[in-house]
């Protein structure tokens, strides 16, 4: 996981580039360590005074160039220990075959691991190689492979080799560093609800710039109310806030909301810079985005399917998750409804039957839907309060006409809604059939020339009272309340 998260961590270099470069052993304590596994590194470790003392080792360079050529650069002098014939340690002509000079090396970024080639090559102690510690000059390897880790923006290579009793550790520095690029932060502020004062220009405030007022101006191309500015701010925690025509308005927080800091008695925003980054867009002294209460409405008068106990609207907005919006048809008329407070912007969504046990089919094309990653949903963008027009349910339009809702030029019944008796009235060309429920199921069989209709027995919902005029089939849709 390590070596993913700093490959990401450096999208500037390329992956083989990494390596690149001049590289000397980092004149810190710990430069050089060795110990049972690298999380305890305790078997010996330099000190800072190796630093002085070793100075003939801190001083030697290794540069790897493009291509796979490596030189290893000693000027005459390295450390010698005793398996090269060195009484005591110390500083001293490089012993054959670990002169330095030439060599090959790769470099695989994707498994983080170095293989220098030719005898003598090596990084850190020169005794060090995959098979254990040398113990004369004569044994020495003409290939080894280091595991290799970059930090501080590259500018730091961790070179870590298992030799078999316990791992050795070298810590490498760049010597020419390299400065990556600011990072590019887009901020964004939606201005459509604000209710305060006019103002002409909406401005960005914040440690990077000094709180200057005016010197860092938003704007709003697109005349909908969302205003942006991308600014290159160097890496680390920034404080900043939105303002009105410099620091004639700006937003203000109480505390403790999740996008805030509070120092020194001030409220603001913060942010983490560790790269470029678009930070969405807010709602003007909100962490979020802008919300608008939207009304959705689905007619079921004409679903035909499986019986269901409740409609669901379901979408990006809730994460598709199911049963967390129900909708509620209070007056039993069959026209399911919810109003909802969503963000300003696209949305998807569907209306489902129980959660879903099932829901709304569409063949992809129609003028209400889109159609992504193979499913086609309904689709919506929102720009403030509405009321969205009642739909069929798995139609972008109102169900079609042929239902009457209360009466017809025929047949007229009332009261309804009722819970007890109905009266009807018809002609003498109208003949009653029964009355079924949404299921299409016969609740109350007709004798053909009913006055009164007694639906005490049926349970509270939507029914339909069937008859033929002149022969033809009509309906009117009842409600037992």
């Amino acid at each position: 996981m390590k070596k993913i998260l700093l490959l990401l961590a450096f999208p500037i270099l390329g992956l083989s580039a990494q390596i690149e470069g001049t590289w000397k052993l980092a004149p810190q304590a710990g430069a050089l360590s060795v110990g049972p596994d690298l999380s305890n590194l305790t078997w010996w470790s330099s000190s800072a005074g190796d630093v002085v003392t070793r100075a003939c080792l801190f001083d030697d360079s290794i540069k790897f160039a493009p291509g796979g050529i490596m030189t290893h650069y000693m000027d005459g002098s390295t450390w010698l220990e005793a398996w090269q014939g060195a009484s005591p340690d110390g500083c001293g002509t490089p012993v054959a075959p670990h002169t330095g000079g030439a060599a090959t090396y790769s470099f695989d970024a994707a498994m983080g691991t170095l293989t220098v080639n030719g005898l003598g090559a090596h990084m850190g102690l020169a005794k060090v190689n995959n098979a254990g510690e040398l113990t004369s000059p004569a044994a020495a390897v003409s290939t080894i492979t280091y595991n290799v880790l970059f930090s501080n923006g590259g500018n730091t290579m961790t070179v870590q080799i298992n030799f078999g009793p316990g791992w050795w550790q070298f810590v490498y520095q760049k010597t020419v560093v390299i400065n990556p690029p600011t990072p590019n932060i887009t901020f964004k502020v939606d201005m459509s609800q604000y209710t305060g004062p006019a103002f002409t220009t909406v401005n960005l405030n914040g440690t990077f710039n000094g709180w200057c007022g005016a010197c860092n101006p938003m704007t709003d191309a697109n005349m909908d109310g969302i205003w942006d500015v991308t600014l290159p701010i160097g890496p680390g925690a920034i404080e900043y806030k939105f303002t009105l025509d410099g620091w004639n308005g700006q937003e203000q927080f109480i505390g403790g909301e999740s996008c805030t800091v509070t120092n020194g008695g001030f409220t603001n925003r913060s942010y983490t810079v560790t790269g470029d980054a678009d930070l969405g867009t807010v709602c003007f002294n909100s962490c979020s985005a802008c919300a608008s209460d939207v009304s959705f409405q689905v007619d079921m008068t004409n679903y035909a399917g499986p019986a269901f106990a409740g409609v669901f609207m379901n979408g990006t907005f809730n994460g598709w998750n199911g049963t967390s919006n129900p909708m509620t048809d209070a007056n039993l008329d069959g026209i399911w409804d919810i109003t909802l407070p969503l963000p300003n912007g696209a949305m998807e969504y569907k209306f489902t039957l129980d959660g879903w046990n099932a829901s709304e089919q569409f063949v992809g094309g129609e003028t209400c839907t889109i159609t992504t990653g193979g499913f086609t949903n309904r689709a919506y963008t929102v720009t403030g309060a509405a009321n969205v027009a009642v739909v069929c349910y798995e139609s972008c339009a109102a169900c079609p006409a042929g239902i009457n809702e209360l009466s017809s030029s025929a047949v007229a019944v009332y009261p309804n809604p009722a819970s007890g008796v109905m009266t009807v009235v018809s002609n003498a060309s109208t003949t009653l059939s029964n009355i079924t429920n949404i299921m299409g199921e016969t609740v109350i069989a007709l004798k053909g020339n009913e006055s009164n209709i007694n639906i005490e027995s049926l349970n509270a919902g939507i029914y339909f009272l069937n008859f033929q005029v002149n022969g033809e089939n009509q309906t009117i849709r009842i409600i037992r309340d």
